[in-house]
């Protein structure tokens, strides 16, 4: 299903006129900061708290690898931005995630410490 998504997107851009033609250097540009946006996903625990979003990341990572392997610059810049943005989504949740759970341990320290001194 999400690659029917995927090709129907790519259709519809390119009708548009919004997808050129790639060159090689600008591909790989793009397939450098996926890389990076995916391991910075990794480091901030996406695993954990986004694997959806991370899962995405690798999948298109992949899919832009491929392309790139064949040639098709397009393509690969292509996947390689969708890697990107799954992969910096990833991390925001992961942070976002890791903030809420602060936050709860911070607000039933909170609660515990006005228990224990009788403040409402």
């Amino acid at each position: 299903m999400k690659m029917i998504r995927i090709a129907v997107t790519v259709a519809l851009a390119a009708a548009a006129g919004v997808v050129h033609a790639i060159d090689r250097d600008a591909a790989q540009r793009e397939l450098a900061q996926a890389a990076t946006a995916v391991q910075a996903a990794e480091r901030d625990d996406a695993a954990r708290y986004a694997p959806g979003d991370l899962g995405e990341a690798h999948a298109a990572l992949d899919a832009a690898q491929r392309a790139a392997d064949a040639r098709e610059w397009t393509d690969a810049a292509y996947f390689a931005e969708r890697a990107k943005v799954n992969g910096d989504l990833a991390s925001a949740r992961a942070r976002q995630q890791r903030a809420e759970a602060a936050t709860a341990r911070i607000q039933r320290s909170i609660d515990t410490l006005q228990a224990e001194g009788g403040v409402p």
